[in-house]
C-alpha cells in the first residue's frame, strides 16, 4: 500500500492527503513515496463537463512528465462523487497521490486527520510558503495550524453596478459602506428591478454569498470556540 498524497482547491486548493497508514512502497513501476515514478492525479470537475476539463489539463501534465520524468495518471471526479470517495481513500489507504478540491472541505478534512499538513519542508518543495498570497493559503486550514491545502487558484469577490441604472435612480456614486448600499437598493429595487442580483439556482454560490453578507453584518458561521452556528442574528439577515 502507498501513502497517498493529496494535493487540495473558492480557492481551488491543492492538499495533501494522508492515508491511515503506510505499509511499504508501491510497485516497481510507481517508484518509492520519496521518489515516485508515477503519481495519481484525482481532478475535481471545474469546467463544463469532464471531457472539457482532461482537454484543459492533459497537456499541462504531458509538460510535467517532460519536465520532471514522473507520469500523471488522471482521472477528473464529479462533484456528486468526490467527498465520498476522498472518505472512502482515507480510511481504505487507497486512493490517489495528488488531489484538488474546494477549500470549504479542507478544514474539516484536516480535522479528521485526512489532511497531512503543509510544513515548511512541503511549501520548500513548491517554492517556499511566500508564492502564495497569505489570505488564500489562510482558507485552507483551521486557524493556529499549519495549512492543510495550498491554492491551485482562487476567486475574489467583487461588487459591479450598473451605471445607467444609478443614474436613473438619482445616484451619483457606488456605495462604500453597508447603509449606503441598502438605501441605493432600496431606489433601485422598482419596476421590476432589484438592488442585488445573485444566481438563485445555484446552492455553492449562495452560500458563498450568504457568508459574505454574514460578514458584513458582524457575524460568523461559527462561534469562538469553534462550534457551528449558522441561525445567527447575522447569518438570517444575510439570507
Amino acid at each position: 500500500m502507498r501513502r497517498i498524497r493529496a494535493v487540495a482547491s473558492s480557492a481551488v486548493v491543492v492538499s495533501l492527503l494522508a492515508a491511515a497508514t503506510a505499509c511499504g512502497g508501491g510497485s516497481a513501476d510507481e517508484g518509492s513515496n520519496e521518489s515516485p515514478k508515477t503519481l495519481t492525479y484525482w481532478a475535481s470537475n471545474q469546467g463544463p463537463n469532464i471531457e472539457a476539463d482532461k482537454k484543459i489539463l492533459q497537456p499541462e501534465l504531458a509538460k510535467f512528465e517532460k519536465q520532471t520524468g514522473i507520469k500523471v495518471k488522471l482521472e477528473v471526479v464529479p462533484w456528486s462523487d468526490l467527498l465520498t470517495r476522498i472518505l472512502t481513500a482515507t480510511t481504505s489507504g487507497e486512493g490517489p497521490d495528488v488531489l484538488n478540491i474546494g477549500n470549504t472541505w479542507s478544514s474539516s478534512l484536516q480535522a479528521t486527520g485526512a489532511l497531512l499538513p503543509w510544513d515548511q519542508k512541503n511549501f520548500d518543495k513548491v517554492g517556499g510558503r511566500d508564492r502564495f498570497v497569505e489570505s488564500a493559503l489562510g482558507s485552507t486550514g483551521a486557524p493556529g495550524k499549519d495549512p492543510a491545502a495550498v491554492p491551485l487558484y482562487s476567486m475574489a469577490y467583487a461588487l459591479y453596478y450598473n451605471k445607467a441604472m444609478f443614474k436613473e435612480a438619482g445616484i451619483t456614486e457606488p456605495p462604500k459602506t453597508w447603509d449606503e448600499l441598502t438605501a441605493d437598493g432600496a431606489k433601485i429595487s422598482k419596476g421590476g428591478k432589484w438592488g442585488l442580483g445573485a444566481e438563485g439556482s445555484n446552492l455553492s454560490n449562495n452560500i458563498h454569498q450568504v457568508f459574505v453578507l454574514a460578514k458584513q453584518h458582524g457575524g460568523d458561521f461559527f462561534t469562538a470556540d469553534g462550534k457551528a452556528d449558522f441561525t445567527n442574528d447575522a447569518a438570517v439577515a444575510a439570507v
